[in-house]
C-alpha cells in the first residue's frame, strides 16, 4: 500500500511503515500528515495485525516539521489547529493500535520525528541516531500530547530539559534515561529491529493488547477502577487461545516459548 509520502509492507502479521521523503529528510508536511493519518487507519482495520514497525526512508528517521511549507502557514491559532489535529490524530490512532509498535530509528529524529516515536511501545535506535524536541526554541510549545507524555517516560526534571531547553542529545544518552529500548550499532539496525518484532510476536495475541492498553490509563485510571478494569481485560484475554496453550505447557512442567 502506497500513499505520496509513505508507504507499508505487510509480512503475515507485521507491518512495515515507511515514511518516503527522503529529499527533506522525512519531514513532516500537509501530505505526510494527511497519509499518515490515512495509513494509520488502515493499520487500526487490520484485525490480524500483530505488529507494525515504523521507520524512515534515506538518511534519516524524521527531521521534524517541514519549515519551509510551515513558514508559508500564516501565524494564527486557527490556521495551526487546522493542520496539526490531523497530526494529533494519527498519532493517537498509532498509539491505541492493538498491534504492538515499533520505532526503528537511524539519524535524525526530531521534533515531530520524536512524537512519532513516543507514540510507539517501543524504541530501537542505531548509535548514531541523534533527538531533540525544539519546538519551544521556534516560538511554540509542542504541538501533541505525546510530547507531554515524556514526563511519564523518562521523570518531570529530565522532560523539563528537553521539552523546555529544546537541546539536542544521542542514542546513548536516550536510552539512559529509558526513552529507547536498546541501541544498536547502525548496521545491526534492521537485525535488531527484526529480532524485536520476533520477540513481539511471541509474546502477542490478546494479552499483550489489554496489558498495553492498561498500561497506557495507569495514569488516569482511580484506584476503584482497577480491578473491574483489570477483570473485563482478563475476560477479554481469555477469549483467545493463549491462556489455555499456557496452561497446557505448565502442566507438562514447560517453559513458555519466549
Amino acid at each position: 500500500m502506497e500513499w505520496d509520502t509513505l508507504y507499508i509492507e505487510k509480512k503475515e502479521a507485521v507491518a512495515f511503515l515507511t515514511l518516503d521523503r527522503s529529499a527533506s529528510l522525512n519531514a513532516v508536511n500537509d501530505q505526510l500528515t494527511a497519509d499518515l493519518e490515512a495509513a494509520c487507519q488502515t493499520l487500526d482495520a487490520d484485525i490480524d495485525l500483530q505488529v507494525v514497525v515504523l521507520k524512515g526512508e534515506g538518511r534519516a528517521f524524521c527531521s521534524g516539521m517541514d519549515l519551509k511549507a510551515a513558514a508559508l502557514r500564516p501565524s494564527t491559532n486557527a490556521a495551526i489547529d487546522a493542520a496539526w489535529a490531523p497530526w494529533q490524530r494519527a498519532l493517537d490512532t498509532l498509539e491505541h493500535l492493538n498491534a504492538l509498535t515499533i520505532a526503528s530509528i537511524h539519524g535524525a529524529c526530531l521534533g515531530a520525528g520524536c512524537e512519532l516515536v513516543l507514540a510507539c511501545d517501543f524504541r530501537i535506535a542505531a548509535n548514531t541516531a541523534f533527538f531533540s524536541l525544539p519546538q519551544v526554541l521556534y516560538g511554540s510549545p509542542p504541538d501533541t500530547s505525546q510530547s507531554y507524555k515524556l514526563a511519564q517516560l523518562i521523570g518531570l526534571a529530565k522532560a523539563k530539559e528537553i521539552l523546555i531547553l529544546g537541546e539536542r542529545f544521542d542514542a546513548s544518552q536516550a536510552e539512559r534515561w529509558g526513552l529507547l529500548t536498546k541501541v544498536v550499532e547502525a548496521e545491526n539496525l534492521k537485525e535488531e529491529t527484526g529480532q524485536l518484532v520476533a520477540r513481539c510476536q511471541k509474546v502477542g495475541g490478546r494479552a499483550a493488547t489489554v496489558a498495553k492498553h492498561l498500561l497506557h490509563q495507569s495514569w488516569t485510571l482511580g484506584q476503584e477502577t482497577w480491578s473491574s478494569e483489570i477483570s473485563r481485560a482478563r475476560a477479554t484475554a481469555l477469549e483467545e487461545k493463549d491462556f489455555a496453550e499456557a496452561m497446557r505447557i505448565y502442566r507438562e512442567q514447560r517453559k513458555p516459548q519466549v
